[in-house]
């Protein structure tokens, strides 16, 4: 016996990659720790049967390659504890196992097992065999069989609680080799299955040991990363192109086999096509679902495909005649009857969007003009939703659309909607037809074997979500390549203006002893000497005195040198004398004049005829060059200074916020900027005892049942008593202390949460919401912050919600949404907070891990002001964000006719003063 397993060993090593190869310790310690290790008998747990690991690929098994890096390359002691997974899991939570292989850590597991690395990437399915299954939605009234005590039957009873599912399941130790009508497993485990809904991504299986076998852990992980990680990666690819290869050939005719080893090369024509197909400049090829699955038909069929690159810059509709004279073999089009009379076409690769672009200013026509391009999909969708009489027809997308933008046509239909700005024209899907592969009427077994691979091997929704994410990526890669360019012009000018340095030198020098002299050198206006002694000399005089500050300056003196610069100073000063030639005109520094009137009449018709003056300068038009300015009545009693820094205060707020280019510092201008400082100050001295959370109640709209809550922040000042958010929250931003505010009240909310689930006083399923902000979330430590309050209260990540805003993704959104993914991970719910329907909001809302919208209290409020129209608009939002699978929460609910219109519409959860105002302590039960 002991021969035989020798000679399996020694075939298993050699099957691998290995014979006498092994480990290397890193250091004394891990030799030592070897050395003692290899003296006793590991026991490793592994799946007896009906699991990918056990699949012999090329004689090899995934469990063997595991089996020999713990023998050949570590030399270990191992026996194989063969069973099933129920069987092994108990016997290794026991310790009586000491590995158990393909793990998934989680919360429960990590109290009394160590995880390697992720060894296995896979996603959760559920398989029907009974019922078609394209939504979550199709999964209510299902029963599926699962393995019990496993990753797969906690992550479905977070799926079912999410989403409030239908969906029973059936505990079982082994799903067994004949699958039940309806399971739930790996995609692993059910690659071939046709009829199968994609649930999430697990997290990485590993290889799981007891916890006193912590130094072991480390070892295994350099196992990994120097040979068994790309080995077991290797297996993987190897196993997937078998099973591929095993279905198409059980798939596949004596007749097809044999059309495939005689197939010429192909060649095939792409178009750009919106999420189709479009060409990419940066890749040199075109990106989309339709490449991507002719390139996949490519490899698994080896059948050898290319590109006709020579029609990329013409015209593809025109390609028909490029197909029927053989020039091309293949491309992508519609199918409609006139179509299939010449051409043959495989089934559907993907939906094809037909839009109904139409200028906004013709929106309300009765007798609208359609145009279209002639013989084209979309002149068959037009002549079934429009009057033949109002349909025009066009030879070219180039005539089209300069006919359009002439508004000699009212409306255009089209399937690339992209090019059209939303604010100039109303963009709708008005049908979606199928996007088929075309191919000449001799290739008949060529359709045939498209179709079968398409039918039992092409996920679409997979597919397009491949081909978004490949799109996406590219569109950052020429985002980032023009950005390399634009640095590049940047360096090119700065070394350029090193250069020119050299010679205004002696101009700087001039200019910089002429400053202080009674008159600028530059303009001839008064110089800042003259401006300190006219503040000295003139302390109690009336009058108005003015700041102006020039905008874009900076860019253009940096960008075309200080001549121009020079040239635009000397053009405002005369500007500046043209309006205020009787007055004080002073250029203190750079861009900054000063002015102050005597006499106080017309005052502001005096600025605009100075904004008409700078408008009718070619110089400063040329240059785009304007101006922000602050103003102020000066009283006897104020200083000259504190009149002009007044005066600078309001250009600043002018400048700064861009509602108007003018702004006066009026007695209430200037007490609210002096709160604003009293606020900074008090902000920091009283942020550990005056800063509090109340809690509002969210309740079902229903029954008035109790569901969840919001934690606000209030702020009672012992001076100023209550302070409100609005006016608090930007001050806390701009000091940058606004995340201690917001983790303060994160605590406060999760301690309060804790209480009442403690108490019993809310149900299990309670959830607890607060806002995090823009700067807050930008943090690196936010998620770990989060995660750090649920282990110190002992809270799970379902009883929390965390609401954030638009804002968030304007910048670094990739960064957000992988904060967003890891604390959905945790069970914690994101909610989307003041939704509006804003354009970038509703895009992203299929492409972020969300599971709540909270509607803005504005919308409500359009209820009352106008009614009609109000609770169409709320209506249809709510439609809109329940067919995406999301729950709505109502804000604002102040009355009953609100209340019961909520109810009335089918939104579900609300909360407002009517339900239940904000309190330190919150009510338990119903309203």
């Amino acid at each position: 016996m002991n021969r035989i397993r020798i000679l399996i060993m020694f075939l298993i090593s050699f099957s691998v990659g290995f014979s006498t190869e092994r480990y290397i310790p890193k250091n004394r310690q891990e030799r030592e720790y070897l050395e003692k290790i290899r003296e006793r008998t590991f026991k490793v747990g592994v799946v007896q049967k009906n699991y990918f690991a056990s699949e012999k690929i090329d004689g090899v098994s995934l469990n063997d390659i595991v089996e020999d890096m713990f023998r050949s390359y570590l030399g270990m002691n191992v026996t194989i504890e063969k069973r099933e997974w129920d069987e092994n899991y108990s016997n290794f939570k026991n310790g009586e196992l000491d590995i158990l292989t393909y793990l998934t850590p989680s919360e429960d597991r990590i109290n009394y097992a160590l995880f390697t690395q992720g060894i296995i990437e896979e996603n959760l399915v559920v398989v029907s065999r009974d019922k078609k299954i394209d939504t979550i939605n199709d999964l209510n009234g299902l029963e599926v069989f699962v393995t019990q005590n496993s990753i797969y039957q906690k992550f479905l009873e977070r799926l079912i609680d999410k989403n409030s599912l239908d969906l029973k399941y059936i505990e079982v130790s082994d799903i067994g080799d004949k699958r039940p009508f309806s399971y739930v497993d790996s995609d692993l485990n059910t690659i071939g299955e046709k009829n199968k809904l994609i649930l999430g991504r697990l997290p990485k299986a590993t290889l799981g040991l007891l916890k006193e076998h912590d130094e072991l852990v480390k070892i295994i992980d350099n196992s990994l990363d120097e040979k068994y990680g790309a080995l077991i990666k290797n297996w993987f690819e190897k196993r997937k192109e078998k099973i591929f290869k095993d279905k198409l050939d059980k798939l596949l005719t004596e007749n097809e086999k044999q059309y495939l080893t005689d197939l010429p090369v192909l060649r095939v024509a792409y178009g750009d096509i919106e999420k189709i197909s479009t060409y990419s400049s940066l890749e040199n090829r075109y990106i989309g679902i339709a490449p991507r699955i002719i390139n996949y038909i490519s490899e698994k069929t080896d059948i050898q495909v290319i590109e006709s690159v020579n029609l990329r810059k013409t015209n593809w509709r025109a390609w028909k005649e490029k197909l029927s004279d053989g020039y091309i073999d293949m491309m992508l089009l519609s199918k409609t009857p006139e179509r299939e009379k010449e051409f043959l076409f495989t089934n559907k690769l993907s939906d094809l969007n037909i839009y109904e672009i139409t200028d906004l200013n013709s929106e309300n026509k009765t007798n609208k003009t359609i145009g279209v391009i002639k013989d084209s999909i979309e002149e068959k969708v037009a002549l079934e939703y429009f009057i033949n009489s109002k349909i025009k027809r066009y030879e070219s997308e180039e005539k089209i659309n300069q006919d359009f933008k002439r508004k000699k046509i009212d409306t255009i239909l089209s399937i690339n909607a992209d090019n059209y700005d939303i604010s100039k024209y109303t963009v709708r899907v008005l049908d979606v037809v199928p996007m088929n592969i075309v191919l000449k009427k001799e290739h008949i077994i060529l359709r045939d074997i498209f179709n079968k691979v398409i039918d039992e091997f092409i996920n679409i929704d997979e597919f397009m979500q491949d081909s978004e994410i490949t799109r996406r990526k590219t569109e950052l890669y020429e985002k980032r390549a023009h950005k390399n360019i634009i640095v590049l012009i940047v360096i090119s000018c700065f070394f350029l203006s090193i250069l020119v340095m050299h010679q205004t030198a002696k101009m700087q020098k001039h200019k910089k002893t002429t400053k202080e002299l009674l008159k600028d050198d530059l303009t001839g206006l008064y110089s800042r000497r003259v401006y300190n002694e006219f503040c000295r000399e003139n302390i109690k005089l009336e009058g108005c005195a003015i700041l102006l500050d020039l905008n874009n300056f900076k860019s253009v003196n940096d960008t075309y040198g200080h001549d121009y610069g020079d040239k635009i100073l000397i053009e405002v000063g005369k500007c500046l004398q043209k309006v205020f030639n009787k007055d004080y005109i002073f250029r203190i520094s750079g861009d900054e004049f000063y002015v102050f009137l005597n006499c106080i009449e017309d005052v502001e018709l005096k600025f605009r005829k100075l904004k008409k003056i700078f408008k009718d300068s070619t110089i400063l038009r040329n240059y785009n060059i304007s101006f922000s300015l602050g103003y102020y009545y000066k009283k006897d009693d104020v200083t000259m200074i504190d009149a002009f820094k007044y005066a600078d205060m309001a250009m600043y707020f002018a400048k700064r916020e861009k509602k108007e280019w003018y702004e006066e510092a009026t007695d209430e201008f200037i007490n609210q900027n002096a709160r604003k400082k009293k606020l900074e100050i008090l902000i920091k001295k009283g942020f550990d005892k005056e800063f509090y959370a109340v809690f509002q109640g969210k309740y079902d709209l229903n029954n008035k049942d109790l569901i969840g809550a919001e934690a606000l922040t209030r702020w009672n000042n012992s001076d100023l008593g209550l302070v409100s958010p609005i006016e608090f929250i930007p001050i806390a931003e701009e000091l940058g202390m606004i995340h201690k505010i917001d983790y303060k009240i994160a605590e406060l909310a999760v301690k309060e949460t804790k209480k009442m689930l403690s108490q019993k006083r809310v149900k299990d399923d309670f959830r607890m919401s607060f806002n995090m902000s823009v700067e807050t979330f930008r943090r690196d430590d936010i998620v770990e912050y989060i995660f750090s309050l649920l282990e110190k209260y002992s809270l799970d990540g379902k009883n929390l919600e965390i609401e954030i805003t638009e804002s968030m993704f304007l910048k670094d959104a990739k960064n957000v949404i992988l904060k967003l993914q890891k604390l959905s991970e945790k069970g914690i719910y994101i909610s989307v907070d003041d939704f509006t329907a804003g354009y970038s909001t509703v895009g992203l809302l299929t492409t972020l891990p969300i599971d709540v919208v909270k509607f803005d209290r504005s919308l409500m409020a359009t209820i009352c002001e106008n009614s009609d129209k109000g609770r169409s608009v709320y209506i249809g939002l709510a439609k809109m964000i329940k067919s995406l699978k999301l729950k709505v929460v109502a804000e604002g609910i102040e009355g009953k006719e609100q209340y019961e219109f909520l109810k009335e519409i089918g939104i579900n959860y609300g909360q407002g003063y009517y339900l239940g105002k904000p309190e330190r302590i919150l009510k338990d039960g119903n309203v």
